[in-house]
C-alpha cells in the first residue's frame, strides 16, 4: 500500500509541513488540477456551446459546468487523502443553500412527477438537479482559498471573456444575425450566453464590476482604458436590450459611486491626517458620469430612446413573465394545496394551467403555459413551497449579513482581497437581485453559484470567520474510511456524469432529427434509440402523433385495399402503445391525454366498438388538468360533430367560448354547423346581434363574415372581414378569408395582397403556399371549401424559457408584464425575436 501515489501518508512529516498544512507534491498538483478546473469554470461557462445546440443551450453550460465542476471534486477527494487534516471556511449561507437543495428533492419525490421535478428533459433551471449543481459549483469554488495567483487568473480570465462575448455582440447587432453564427444562433437575440436579456443582465454585470475595478484597483493608463471600453461596450448592449431594473440598478450605483467621488476628499477622509490625499481619477469620474447620464435617459425616457435603437439596429425584442399579481394568485392556490413543499421543482407550467387568471384568454397569450414566475427565486417560492420559501430567504439574509461582516466592518485587511471581496460579493447581489425579478438562463445562474463561491473564497481572508479544521487520515482506521469515502465519490461522480451524458446524447438526438430527419421511419428509429437513453415522454409522444397522423391519412381513402386495412390496424397497435406509454411516463402532461383522445377518436371514427367513450374519458383527464383550455372543448365538439351529436357538439362549442368569447376555432366550427344545418339566416341574425352588444369584438366579425361568405352574399363579407381587421391588425384567419371573398370577387390581386400578409406567420402552411400559387398562376376563380378546423393559425405566443411578443402586437393585459421598455411606436421588422425553447 505505501507504494501508492494516492494511500494516506500516516508516517511522520517535518513539523512545519504538520503545522502549514500543505500537501506534498502529488496532492499539490491534484490541487492545481481542481483549481484549474473552477477556473476554467468562471471563464468558459458564459463563452462555451455546441455545434448546432442541439440538446438546448442551457444543458450545454449545465454538462459543462458538471464536467468540471465533477473533476474539481474528484481532485480535492484525492487530496484528502495526501493531507492529515485541512483547514476551510464553512459559511453558514452555504450550509444553508445545501438545505435548499434537500428541500427541493424532497418535494420532487413528493410531487407526482418525479423525472421532471429532479432532471426535466435537459436539467434545467427550475429542477432539483440543476439546483444541486449550483451548490456544488459554491462549493468546489472554495479551492482557491487562499491562492492570490489563482484568483487573479480567473479574474483575468473572465475580463477576456466578457471582452469578447460583448465584442461578438455588438458586431452581430451591427452586422445582422448572420454574421458569424457558427450555425447556432440565427438570430442577433441569441448568443453563446443565452436569451437577448441574459445578455443584458451580463453587459449589466460587466459595467457594475468595470466601475468596482476602476475605483478600487490602481491602474495605469492602458489598463484603465481597455476597463473603460469594456464599461462602454457594456452600456452599448445595455441600450439595445433596453432592460428597464438593470438601468435602475447601474444607474443608482453609479450615482453613488459619482456622488462618492466628488465628496471622497471632503466627507470621507480626516482632516487632521498628514496623509496625501489621492488624486480622483479622470478616467473613473468621466466613465461613472457617462453610466450616470445613460441610465438617466433610459430610465426617464427608455420608451422613445428604445425606438430610435430599434430603428437604428432594426431589433424589436419584448420579452414577457407573469406579473407580479399572477404570480401571487399562482402561489396562494398552491399553497392551500400544499404548503410546506409546493407543487415540486420544474412544475410552474402545471400550477400555471391549473390556477391562472382565466382573463389571460382573452389575449394572445390564452395557449402559453409560462414555465417560470416574475421571477426564479418567486418561481422556487411556488415550486419549492412554503419551507424552501423560508430557506432561500434566510439564505440570502446570511449571504448579506456575510458581506456586512467583510466590508462595512473592514474585517479585510489585505487590500487585494479586499478588492476580491467586494467584487465577487457586489457580482454576486446583483445576479442574485436581479432573480428576484428575472428568469435567467443557466447561464447566469452558474455565474451566480461561480460569484457566490468566490464570495465566500474571499471570507477565509477577513478576520470574522471561524476555519474550520476537518481531521483527515489521522490513524490507519480513518485513513481506509477516507480511501473508502474517496473512491465513493469518484464512483458517483462518474456515474453521474454518464447518466447526464445519455440523458444530453438523447435530447440532442431527437432535436436534430426533428430538424434533419429525411423520412419519418429515420425519425421513429432516433427517437426509439433516445428512449432508450433516456425516458422521456416527449420521444414517444413524437412516435404516437406520427402514427396517429398515418391512421388519419387511412380514413381519408376512399377505398381502402386489405393492405391498407391490416396498416390501419398496425399503426392502431402502435399508437396506442405508444400513447399509452407517454401517459404513464408523464400522467401530468394533458398533451399525453389529448394525444390518447385523439387516437381513441379516430378508431371510433373507423367503427371501433367504446372506442367514444374512452376519447371522452382521456379528454376528460386533460381538462382537469388544464381546465381553462378551451382547445379541449374545441376537442370534444369535434369528436360530437363526428358522432353526429349536434346538440353536445354545440353544447361544448359554447363550454369553449365560455372560457374563451373571442375563440376564432370555436366560432368558426359554430358557423361551419350552422351552414350544414342550412341555419345561415338564424345565425346571422344571433351573430349580428351579439356584435351589438359586443362591437369591438374583431371575432364576431369574422363569425358574421363566414357566415355571410357561405350565403354568397361576398360584397358584405368583404366589409364584415375588414371590420374584424380593423380590430385586430394580425388578425390571419379574418384576412384569409377576405383573401377568399376577394377570390369570389374576380380581385386576384386583392386576395394575395392579404395571403401574403397571412403567409408572414404561416410560413410553413403548404395549404396556404398552393393557394397563393394557384391565384398566382390565374388557376383559382372559385374560392375553395373549408374544413371543419380554420385554415390557418393567428397570433399566439408559444411557451418556452423566453416568452417574447411577436413583432407588431400589443400586451394588452395586466396579467403578464414586459421584461423589456416597449418602445413608444412599435416597428414590426423581420429580427424580431420569437420563443425560444433552449434551457430547461
Amino acid at each position: 500500500m505505501n507504494g501508492s501515489a494516492f494511500t494516506p501518508n500516516l508516517k511522520s512529516v517535518p513539523k512545519e509541513t504538520e503545522n502549514h498544512h500543505v500537501p506534498d507534491t502529488v496532492g499539490g498538483v491534484l490541487l492545481k488540477v481542481a483549481q484549474y478546473a473552477v477556473l476554467v469554470l468562471m471563464g468558459g461557462v458564459t463563452l462555451f456551446f455546441t455545434p448546432g445546440v442541439w440538446a438546448s443551450l442551457g444543458f450545454d453550460k449545465t454538462v459543462f459546468t458538471i464536467a468540471l465542476a465533477g473533476i474539481a471534486l474528484m481532485a480535492v477527494s484525492l487530496v484528502a487523502l495526501r493531507m492529515r487534516h485541512a483547514h476551510t471556511v464553512l459559511p453558514l449561507s452555504l450550509g444553508l443553500f445545501w438545505a435548499v437543495v434537500g428541500v427541493a428533492v424532497l418535494s420532487a419525490l413528493l410531487s407526482g412527477d418525479i423525472q421532471d421535478s429532479l432532471v426535466g428533459s435537459a436539467l434545467g433551471p427550475q429542477t432539483a438537479g440543476f439546483l444541486f449543481v449550483m451548490a456544488l459549483v459554491m462549493s468546489v469554488t472554495l479551492v482557491l482559498q487562499g491562492s492570490k495567483l489563482m484568483t487573479i487568473k480567473a479574474l483575468a480570465l473572465f475580463g477576456c471573456v466578457s471582452c469578447l462575448l460583448l465584442a461578438y455582440n455588438i458586431a452581430r447587432i451591427l452586422f445582422g444575425g448572420e454574421f458569424l453564427s457558427f450555425g447556432s444562433f440565427g438570430s442577433v437575440t441569441s448568443s453563446p450566453i443565452g436569451s437577448f436579456n441574459d445578455l443584458g443582465l451580463f453587459a449589466g454585470l460587466v459595467v457594475l464590476l468595470g466601475l468596482i475595478t476602476l475605483l478600487q484597483l490602481p491602474l495605469r493608463g492602458l489598463t484603465q482604458a481597455v476597463v473603460a471600453l469594456l464599461i462602454y461596450m457594456g452600456l452599448f448592449v445595455l441600450a439595445v436590450v433596453n432592460f428597464f431594473n438593470i438601468w435602475l440598478i447601474i444607474g443608482f450605483f453609479g450615482l453613488l459611486l459619482f456622488v462618492y467621488l466628488i465628496s471622497r476628499d471632503t466627507l470621507f477622509s480626516d482632516p487632521e491626517s498628514e496623509e496625501k490625499k489621492q488624486p480622483i481619477s479622470k478616467v473613473l469620474l468621466l466613465t461613472t458620469a457617462i453610466v450616470c447620464i445613460t441610465s438617466a435617459v433610459f430610465v426617464v425616457g427608455g420608451d422613445y430612446a428604445g425606438n430610435k435603437i430599434n430603428s437604428l439596429t432594426n431589433i424589436d425584442y419584448i420579452e414577457v413573465r407573469p406579473s407580479v399579481e399572477s404570480t401571487l394568485d399562482i402561489t396562494k392556490a398552491v399553497y392551500s394545496e400544499n404548503v410546506l413543499f409546493g407543487i415540486g421543482p420544474n412544475r410552474f407550467a402545471d400550477a400555471w394551467r391549473l390556477h391562472k387568471n382565466i382573463g389571460i384568454n382573452e389575449t394572445i397569450f390564452w395557449d402559453t403555459d409560462f414555465t417560470a414566475g416574475i421571477g426564479y427565486i418567486p418561481t422556487l417560492f411556488v415550486t419549492l413551497g412554503a419551507l424552501g420559501a423560508v430557506l432561500l430567504l434566510v439564505f440570502h439574509a446570511y449571504f448579506l449579513l456575510l458581506g456586512y461582516r467583510m466590508f462595512l466592518k473592514n474585517s479585510i485587511q489585505d487590500s487585494y482581497w479586499y478588492y476580491f471581496g467586494i467584487l465577487s460579493f457586489s457580482g454576486a447581489v446583483f445576479l442574485w437581485g436581479m432573480s428576484y425579478i428575472y428568469v435567467p438562463g443557466a447561464s447566469i445562474l452558474l455565474l451566480t453559484a461561480v460569484f457566490t463561491g468566490c464570495t465566500f473564497v474571499a471570507y477565509r481572508a477577513s478576520t470574522a470567520p471561524v476555519v474550520f479544521t476537518i481531521p483527515l487520515a489521522r490513524n490507519r482506521q480513518r485513513g481506509f474510511v477516507l480511501m473508502a469515502t474517496t473512491i465513493v465519490v469518484i464512483t458517483m461522480t462518474i456515474g453521474a456524469f454518464f447518466t447526464i451524458g445519455e440523458q444530453y446524447t438523447a435530447q440532442a438526438r431527437f432535436a436534430q432529427a426533428q430538424v434533419n430527419a429525411t423520412s419519418v421511419e429515420d425519425f421513429e428509429q432516433v427517437a426509439g434509440a433516445s428512449y432508450a437513453l433516456f425516458p422521456d415522454d416527449r420521444f414517444v409522444s413524437a412516435r404516437a402523433q406520427i402514427h396517429l397522423a398515418t391512421l388519419n391519412a387511412i380514413l381519408n381513402i376512399q377505398e381502402p385495399a386489405e393492405e391498407n386495412q391490416q396498416q390501419f390496424i398496425t399503426a392502431a397497435e402502435q399508437a396506442g402503445a405508444l400513447a399509452r406509454q407517454a401517459v404513464s411516463d408523464d400522467p401530468t402532461n394533458p398533451d399525453n391525454h389529448a394525444i390518447l383522445a385523439g387516437l381513441y377518436n379516430t378508431l371510433a371514427i373507423a367503427g371501433f366498438e367504446g372506442a367514444q367513450e374512452r376519447a371522452r374519458e382521456s379528454l376528460s383527464t386533460a381538462e382537469r388538468l388544464d381546465p381553462l383550455n378551451p382547445a379541449y372543448k374545441l376537442l370534444a365538439a369535434q369528436i360530437a360533430i363526428r358522432a353526429d351529436n349536434t346538440d353536445l357538439a354545440r353544447a361544448e362549442i359554447n363550454a369553449a367560448l365560455g372560457l374563451k368569447r373571442n375563440y376564432t376555432q370555436a366560432l368558426y366550427l359554430s358557423a361551419q354547423l350552422d351552414i350544414a344545418q342550412s341555419n345561415v339566416e338564424s345565425a346571422l341574425s344571433t351573430t349580428q346581434a351579439i356584435i351589438a352588444l359586443e362591437p369591438n369584438n374583431p371575432t364576431r366579425y369574422f363569425q358574421l363574415g363566414v357566415l355571410l361568405l357561405a350565403n354568397e352574399d361576398t360584397t358584405q363579407a368583404i366589409e364584415a372581414f375588414k371590420a374584424a381587421i380593423a380590430r385586430d391588425a394580425e388578425y390571419a384567419n379574418a384576412r384569409y378569408f377576405l383573401a377568399l371573398a376577394h377570390v369570389n370577387n374576380n380581385q386576384p390581386n386583392l386576395a394575395l395582397e392579404q395571403l401574403e400578409i397571412v403567409q408572414r406567420t404561416n410560413a410553413d402552411n403548404q395549404e396556404l403556399a398552393a393557394l397563393i400559387a394557384q391565384i398566382t398562376n390565374g388557376e383559382l376563380d372559385i374560392a375553395p371549401n373549408t374544413e371543419v378546423n380554420a385554415p390557418v393559425n393567428d397570433s399566439t405566443v408559444a411557451p418556452g424559457p423566453n416568452t417574447t411578443v411577436p413583432a407588431g402586437e400589443s400586451i394588452d393585459t395586466d396579467l403578464v408584464t414586459p421584461v423589456n421598455t416597449v418602445p413608444a411606436t412599435d416597428t414590426p421588422n423581420d429580427d424580431s425575436a420569437t420563443s425560444d425553447a433552449e434551457e430547461e
